[in-house]
């Protein structure tokens, strides 16, 4: 099919290009490879004259005489630094093209961007998802100069690939500008270290970490850092790998995973593990440039327990990737970033787009699928000095194939992340055409941004199946677009199966897992789902179900009865569509959602008679929690009683982050909210601490906690204004245990909608009569009529256990009818 965009994008060309002269590219060319080109650019010039060919119907050909159009390969003459290789320019003449790489790789990006601004597209690896556009009359005019705002840039799979995938993989980071020349190493490497040094570590067992007095002997353990003979060790590591890999430009000296460091008391003088982690980087790095000159490079990550800014200056050749997960000292991305840069360090980024053990290639379940998110980060990662991002992913292209390919943008130039809608708009017109609008609706549903969609997954699966058929029936007569949305049916077969599989128990589970694995095998040639990831792990993290030995993942097709490779028939496909469409319906509310605003909150008491009831609960939580308050009189002060800390193992987070902001008023930078206090004194140790936010004005205030995961109680004094939002946008992320609390009910109300994915409670009417019960652990939509006198009174949440969100009624809850707050319209007079 032709893509309606290409010619907009020739004329938007000629009209930026000014002065630039047009190349008439319709009747063919020739390509000339400066001598002495390598592989490379080689391969790459043989891929333009090939795509050329079939953009515009004329032969084009790599050669050596001057036929038609010439477009010229060369490299540029004088040489770059390590972090520049990626550059390149782009100019049209009369005559021809000239495009002038950097290094070989950066004259393979330059023909890949300029078929890329002629409309050719590899939105996801394989065929299937190539754009080809058909332009007879190509004429074009470009002056260009590019260089990746990240240097290093990988999206890569966490847990591997069948062997087949690995040629289709290769060929999109290709196209798509994703093999930067500059390779960064940053994994763990003490195992690496210890192997390349092993006799001098077996002659030296105290160069290993001391644990509970005895040096851990393990290729994986922990190094005493402040031995000299580490040190010297590390070193010779260092030098070593370059002089066996002479093209690198990094080599890490990262820790191995986990704790374990060192209790010596030489090592404990050094400080934190974040310090003696890079007292080694550095001293690696320092013995590196002695040896090969400033222009090789020590990787790092700031993870886990060596997380935390330093405080000794980075080495200037030592490169700190800071992950975005597995943080410690509950510190913030931002945080860390500003911290490793203030010591000098070079930063990258370690992202987490998709673990297969955390997401299971689900619909919205990853951060890879949050165009928001990635909008957001990517740019803003740049902003504050990243110079290199490498994002853990999966080949789940089903769920984040749209996500990955924005993502390659904004790695290029974070300036795109302004132009999403554009990006996106043009991928569902060149990948569906007559079925866009169906389309966009499937996409917009399985966006990580979009929660609300997820919701109740059974309704998921509704829509999803929905648009799938009406886009299938528009694209009746194209091929290639029905391809596509078959592949985006069997991928929806796998969100269908999964869920079963979770919901299952007993022989049902079992049989429910061997379906998940047997679809997604048959499926891998799709990169819909990982599957070779969930063939390899499901069944080791859920000890009830069992993967035969004989259906092993690595036992052979033909020995294996759980692995068929012959595609899905188009009958199939059809059969898959028809059943989801009959075994799930759309969920319709029966009653209108409303939202209330919080800045007009008031105390409840000073809009109902209120009669004394018995105290509900909710103290205890994980994560981030919200409260808000109403102070009448100024200057006072909100006092919190907090106890963190209280999962053990979880001590490692932080101290717990409390920030007080006032709602409404003047705000200095427009937001509706403005911070007032902070306090971050709590220490994670399971004791009680009193906290107090100074107040200096009367009105309504929110108090955010953050425990980083670990668990906190919260409880303050009596007669305090508390009280807790649940709205479909705004909850408590994860209330710990059963959970008693009260909300109001407007006058004239007649149905109450609710919206529980509790695992038990009940819902109780002003008469402490069981209205309805709320055990839903799938999640779904609830009404319940509000029987004649039960309206413009107090109900309440009894005993949940799980999140509960109020959708037509004031979402707002508190533990007594004295602590809660409403807003000031929900009460008729």
């Amino acid at each position: 099919m032709k893509p309606r965009f290409v010619f907009l994008i020739l004329f938007l060309m000629l009209q930026k290009a000014g002065a630039v002269d047009e190349c008439d590219l319709s009747q063919g060319g020739s390509v000339i490879l400066q001598p002495g080109l390598e592989e490379t650019a080689q391969s790459a010039g043989s891929d333009l004259a090939e795509k050329l060919s079939s953009i515009t119907g004329a032969v084009f050909q790599v050669s050596t005489n001057r036929e038609g159009a010439v477009i010229q390969l060369k490299l540029n003459s004088k040489p770059s630094a390590p972090l520049e290789r990626d550059s390149y320019s782009i100019r049209t003449s009369r005559d021809g093209i000239e495009m002038v790489g950097n290094s070989e790789l950066g004259l393979q990006h330059a023909i890949w961007d300029f078929l890329y601004r002629i409309g050719y597209r590899q939105y996801f690896p394989g065929k299937t998802w190539e754009i080809i556009p058909k332009i007879g009359d190509l004429k074009v005019a470009i002056d260009v100069s590019e260089s990746p705002a990240y240097a290093n840039r990988r999206i890569w799979y966490g847990y591997g690939l069948w062997e087949h995938n690995k040629e289709v993989y290769r060929d999109w980071v290709k196209k798509n500008r994703m093999n930067g020349s500059f390779t960064l190493n940053t994994g763990h490497a003490y195992h690496r270290l210890i192997r390349s040094q092993q006799a001098e570590f077996d002659a030296h067992p105290e160069y290993y970490a001391l644990l509970q007095g005895k040096r851990k002997i393990h290729e994986h353990s922990k190094l005493c850092i402040s031995n000299p003979g580490v040190i010297e060790a590390a070193e010779r590591y260092g030098i070593e790998y370059f002089n066996n890999n002479p093209a690198a430009d990094s080599v890490s000296v990262d820790p191995s995973d986990g704790g374990n460091l060192c209790e010596c008391q030489n090592c404990a003088k050094l400080g934190e593990p974040n310090d003696r982690a890079l007292i080694l980087a550095n001293a690696v790095a320092e013995a590196v440039i002695n040896e090969f000159g400033d222009q090789k490079y020590v990787g790092m990550y700031a993870y886990n327990y060596h997380s935390s800014p330093p405080t000794i200056p980075v080495h200037p050749n030592v490169i700190i990737s800071v992950a975005t997960a597995f943080i410690k000292e509950g510190m913030k991305v931002d945080d860390i970033i500003a911290g490793w840069s203030d010591k000098g360090a070079i930063i990258g980024i370690r992202e987490y787009y998709s673990v297969n053990t955390w997401d299971r290639d689900l619909p919205g379940a990853a951060r890879g699928s949050n165009l928001e998110y990635l909008s957001e980060t990517i740019p803003k990662f740049h902003r504050n000095g990243a110079r290199f991002l490498s994002a853990e992913s999966s080949d789940n292209w089903g769920c984040n194939g749209l996500g990955y390919y924005f993502a390659s943008r904004l790695m290029w130039d974070p300036d795109e992340a302004g132009s999403k809608d554009k990006i996106v708009a043009e991928f569902i017109d060149n990948c569906f055409g007559p079925a866009n609008t169906p389309m966009a609706q499937f996409y917009q549903l399985i966006d990580g941004s979009n929660s609300r969609a997820r919701l109740v997954y059974e309704d998921l699966l509704a829509r999803m199946y929905r648009c799938l058929s009406e886009a299938r029936s528009l694209a009746a007569n194209h091929e290639d677009v029905q391809r596509r949305i078959d592949d985006l049916i069997l991928y929806t077969r796998h969100a269908e199966l999964f869920n079963t599989y979770r919901r299952s128990s007993g022989q049902d589970r079992q049989q429910a897992y061997k379906a998940v694995i047997r679809h997604a095998y048959r499926i891998r040639d799709t990169y819909m789902v990982h599957s070779y990831g969930l063939y390899r792990d499901v069944h080791n993290r859920d000890k009830t179900v069992a993967l035969p030995a004989e259906a092993y993942w690595k036992v052979p097709e033909s020995e294996n009865p759980w692995k068929n490779s012959a595609r899905y028939s188009g009958n199939e496909i059809v059969s898959f569509l028809k059943e989801g469409l009959e075994n799930y319906e759309v969920v319709e509310l029966d009653f209108e959602a409303r939202r209330y605003a919080e800045n007009d909150l008031v105390p409840a008491s000073t809009l109902l008679p209120l009669d004394p009831l018995p105290p509900g609960i909710c103290q205890v939580g994980r994560g981030k929690r919200s409260w808000f308050s109403v102070v009448e009189k100024a200057p006072t002060k909100i006092v919190l009683n907090i106890t963190g800390g209280l999962i053990k193992h979880y001590r490692d987070r932080g101290n717990v982050q409390v920030q007080l902001y006032k709602v409404g008023g003047a705000s200095e930078t427009g937001e509706e909210m403005t911070l007032v206090a902070e306090d971050f004194s709590v220490p994670p140790h399971g004791v009680e601490r009193v906290v107090e936010l100074p107040v200096t004005e009367p009105g309504v205030y929110r108090i955010n906690l953050d425990d980083g995961s670990d668990m906190t109680k919260v409880t303050w004094p009596h007669g305090q204004f508390m009280t807790i939002k649940m709205s479909l946008d705004d909850y408590p992320k994860k209330i710990t245990g059963r959970w008693t609390l009260y909300f109001y009910v407007p006058e004239n109300t007649q149905k109450i909608g609710i919206y529980s994915a509790a695992s038990a409670g009940q819902l109780l009417d002003p008469e402490g009569n069981v209205a309805l019960e709320l055990k839903q652990p799938g999640g779904e939509f609830l009404s319940v009529p509000v029987p004649g006198g039960m309206s413009g009174r107090l109900w309440k949440v009894s005993k949940a256990a799980g999140g509960v969100r109020l959708l037509n009624v004031p979402p707002f809850l508190a533990q007594s009818p004295e602590e809660l707050l409403l807003p000031i319209d929900s009460v008729t007079f």
